[in-house]
């Protein structure tokens, strides 16, 4: 029987090391980026979102000081478009992840009389794919951009080494 105790007890403790590394490794803090995404979508300023969602890989996973993020601002505001592109960008908005209050995002609409859950995700579901191309169109036209930009400064470089050969 003390066996038996002693090896639950370790298997226990090994479960509860494991559950706090994983909670441990999603970082809530308040940033800048989080403070413009929220901005962003409580004025269902998708353009804004857009371009904040762009540039930073881990902006639609972000949560600030208080667990929430992305996912419970575009629930609480309602907002299709952040629904959507959190969809788009590889989040999950039917995560069972918690704020630090034990609420899932949804459960912002959840407890909303005016938030129709079903309809809201449906909406957003159906934004999906512009989304995806209207980000593709902007990846390829940073590309092009950076390109361009590349082929100047080479330009740039080869007429100042053209004039110093004249010079000798």
């Amino acid at each position: 029987m003390a066996r038996a105790m002693g090896l639950f007890s370790l298997v226990f403790s090994i479960a509860l090391k494991t559950a706090v590394m994983a909670d441990d490794d999603v970082e809530f803090q308040d940033s800048p980026l989080l403070s413009s995404m929220w901005e962003a979508t409580s004025n269902f300023n998708n353009d804004a979102l857009d371009r904040l969602l762009d540039s930073s890989q881990y902006a639609v996973s972000s949560r600030a000081s208080d667990g929430r993020g992305l996912a419970w601002w575009a629930f609480e505001f309602q907002n299709v478009h952040a629904l959507a592109s959190i969809i788009a960008y590889g989040g999950d908005i039917q995560s069972k992840d918690e704020d630090l209050q034990g609420q899932p995002a949804i459960e912002m609409c959840e407890q909303n009389p005016d938030c129709n859950k079903e309809d809201l995700i449906a909406k957003a579901e159906a934004m999906v794919d512009d989304i995806k191309k209207k980000k593709e169109e902007r990846e390829k036209a940073k590309e092009a951009a950076d390109s361009d930009s590349d082929l100047d400064d080479d330009l740039d470089s080869s007429d100042s080494e053209s004039a110093d050969d004249d010079e000798f």
